[in-house]
């Protein structure tokens, strides 16, 4: 079973050139959403793209021998999870760019898992 988790997103700008990401504190940020649409945001039935900022440190532990975690996360979660490559950093920071792409309830499942996998890479 999936935890639930509070979902309040804070919109920091748009995700594309020129967007502004928020800064991460050691592990990762508020989820910056972006619908995947229009700007009249998305219609019913269609999913939604929502970035998140995670530590460098801690992309390992969520992607997982040979990709198994970050394979697990998105067959549960039922989202598309895509992590910026290695060296693509948020400017200004050593964070990668984890966007994570589906419906509000598959984000809000990935994005609980993820985080579940960076709180037990910090534990260590």
């Amino acid at each position: 079973m999936v935890p639930s988790v509070a979902y309040s997103p804070i919109s920091y700008g748009s995700n594309g050139s020129g967007g502004k990401y928020p800064s991460n504190k050691g592990v990762a940020s508020p989820v910056v959403p972006h619908p995947s649409q229009s700007p009249g945001g998305p219609l019913e039935g269609q999913s939604n793209s929502v970035t998140i900022a995670i530590a460098d440190e801690h992309i390992g532990a969520v992607v997982g021998r040979g990709g198994r975690n970050i394979m697990e996360i998105s067959q549960v979660s039922g989202a598309r999870i895509k992590i910026s490559d290695r060296g693509d950093f948020i400017s200004g920071t050593s964070d990668r760019k984890v966007t994570i792409t589906g419906s509000p309830e598959a984000i809000r499942a990935a994005e609980a898992l993820i985080m579940q996998k960076v709180s037990s890479n910090s534990e260590r």
